[in-house]
């Protein structure tokens, strides 16, 4: 599965970020071919996972910002079993072990502000089960690069990307996507 999204985003590298139902609406008519869903609640994202799916989105939940859901394995068993997204985002290593043993797709999200935060984020990705790694902020492309160096994932790149030169200067890092929450990033570049 991860092969298989790894290709798709070579395609089209970014990845729609998406906090509510309208930006998804425009997500779904774009050319992304997935959808970080950042928000939303228990209540809402069944049908918005749904309506993803139709338009034959990738889904990626990320667990830490759904509302009505606590931040526990039964959390990410219900949201495996209600929602079956693609794949699972969050900060808490906790939710990463879960999500991995239940066989999901996971995305550890690490903000890296300073040198500490980047030596920490290292020691939290050793021996971890994660699947790919989302750097935020995205606009840092030295922060990307050494830690594409430092470990064996997948880099995605995150956080204050709103223009295109900033998701060619990520890509060019290393990283493999760039999740943003920008529409006008969205479509290709024209």
């Amino acid at each position: 599965m991860m092969r298989d999204f790894l290709r798709e985003w070579a395609d089209f590298p970014v990845i729609a970020a998406v906090g509510g139902e309208e930006k998804l609406a425009l997500a779904l008519q774009s050319p992304v071919r997935a959808v970080f869903f950042l928000g939303g609640s228990i209540l809402t994202l069944p049908r918005m996972v749904a309506l993803a799916r139709d338009h034959k989105k990738r889904v990626f939940l990320h667990m830490d910002l759904v509302d009505g859901l606590g931040r526990d394995d039964a959390a990410v068993e219900w949201c495996a079993q209600m929602l079956r997204p693609d794949g699972l985002i969050s900060t808490r290593p906790s939710l990463i072990r879960s999500a991995a043993q239940m066989g999901i797709c996971t995305i550890q999200r690490l903000f890296l502000m300073d040198s500490a935060s980047f030596e920490h984020g290292k020691r939290l990705l050793k021996g971890s089960p994660v699947d790919m790694v989302e750097v935020l902020p995205g606009i840092a492309p030295k922060a990307i690069a050494e830690l594409k160096r430092a470990i064996d994932k997948p880099v995605i790149a995150g956080g204050l990307v709103t223009q295109w030169d900033e998701v060619e200067r990520a890509l060019e890092a290393g990283a493999v996507a760039v999740s943003a929450g920008t529409p006008a990033l969205w479509r290709s570049r024209e």
